[in-house]
């Protein structure tokens, strides 16, 4: 894994600047959340605001293949970084329950940026590094997030508990600027030619596309996970911050303690992903099972220590299982189609975690957090069961033929 990454060069500097771009946006999540909760006392202003920072993939992520297309991937990138940058200073506005405008306006923005900037990075994975080295990348993708999860989770509500809010804010300006200069030092993101014969921009149209995801019952599988699993994670990234604040009563330090403990179990994933080398889907959706089974216990525990751990067990199971699943969709999806493909997956799920996180925060103003925790928990394991279920008939290999005889 060590080996792959030293060979990747292009991708080290993607990695690098995802680092410094997650750990200055966790910063400012973890304090705004808090911040929020401290001045509304509302779970339903922290769902509507998680809500308006998924809600714009569902206009946005669409888009991004043809942006990236016009002006290029690595330059869409770095504009979006630095439009994110000017958006952020408006969190240094926010100081009373009637700013809170500022925030859904500001998230909404940001969010918007970042459903262009998803897709496109995303979809250059594949095309930077060799399709060999596709699961070790994906599994560097779930450490990146682990350790912006450790640094800037953590850090961010250290931060923010003793420096205030704005002081991650301003981290957060930071770092959209610092990535933005390490996108620029990259070489082109585009397909190599080579990869496929598919790369002309007049053959990318969803025209195209979505009559094949329509006939593929392997395809719809992916899909419908794209569409479920969210609507349930939803549950569970709204309860993070709830559960810290309001059940265990640890503040914008309890926030940062649960996010950096998910962080350490995505960095260890690797290291269970490594150890599987044949039916990735099987056990993807075992992991499925597994999550739901720790966080039903999690939604019970009375131990602030204990749901910590339990968090963090969730979050290797999770990065085993979106490594299995990215590296399937990379390398059985032609690369022709990995741009739209990819936006159309960032939509669904980020548009249905959004109205999921919605709903989470209007069902914490009747429910109990315990109550809508174990509910989470166990749609996990419903859908976890179909999709394994759906799954065994499938070879991988044989899916790969069959799209591939399409593409052409």
């Amino acid at each position: 894994m060590f080996k792959t990454f030293k060979l990747e060069k292009s991708y080290r500097k993607l990695f690098f600047a995802g680092i410094i771009n997650g750990i200055g946006d966790r910063f400012s999540q973890v304090a705004l959340l808090a911040l929020i909760l401290q001045m509304t006392g509302s779970g339903l202003s922290v769902g509507i605001t998680m809500a308006l920072r998924m809600i714009p993939f569902l206009f946005f992520s669409p888009l991004s293949s043809s942006l990236g297309m016009k002006f290029g991937r690595k330059t869409v990138m770095i504009i979006t970084d630095l439009a994110r940058a000017v958006i952020a200073l408006s969190f240094l506005a926010v100081d009373h329950p009637d700013d809170m405008w500022i925030v859904y306006a500001a998230s909404f923005l940001l969010a918007s940026g970042e459903a262009i900037y998803a897709p496109i990075r995303k979809s250059s994975i594949p095309a930077m590094v060799s399709s060999k080295s596709l699961k070790d990348i994906n599994g560097w993708e779930q450490v990146l997030i682990g350790f912006v999860l450790v640094i800037g989770a953590f850090s961010g509500g250290v931060v923010s508990y003793f420096l205030g809010a704005k002081t991650a804010f301003m981290l957060n300006i930071v770092s959209f600027l610092a990535a933005g200069w390490i996108l620029s030092t990259l070489p082109s993101l585009e397909p190599k030619k080579e990869n496929d014969l598919i790369l002309k921009p007049n053959h990318e149209k969803y025209s195209e596309l979505l009559p094949v995801i329509a006939a593929s019952s392997f395809l719809l599988l992916l899909m419908m996970f794209e569409l479920i699993i969210p609507l349930i994670n939803g549950i569970e990234n709204v309860l993070i911050s709830v559960y810290a604040v309001e059940t265990f009563e640890k503040a914008d330090l309890g926030v940062g303690i649960f996010y950096s403990v998910l962080g350490v179990g995505l960095i260890i994933s690797p290291l269970l992903t490594r150890m599987i080398q044949n039916r990735f889907l099987l056990f993807s959706f075992v992991c499925i099972i597994g999550e739901g089974l720790i966080l039903t216990t999690i939604s019970q525990t009375k131990s602030f220590w204990l749901a910590a751990a339990l968090f963090g067990l969730t979050a290797v199971f999770s990065g085993v299982g979106n490594t299995l699943l990215d590296t399937v969709a990379m390398d059985t999806v032609p690369s022709k189609w990995h741009g739209m493909y990819f936006g159309i997956t960032s939509m669904l799920s980020n548009t249905f975690i959004g109205f999921s996180m919605f709903f989470t925060g209007l069902a914490l103003e009747w429910f109990s957090p315990r109550l809508v925790g174990m509910f989470g928990g166990i749609m996990y394991i419903a859908f976890g069961i179909l999709f394994l279920i759906w799954s065994i008939k499938y070879s991988v290999d044989q899916e790969k033929v069959k799209l591939m005889e399409k593409a052409m």
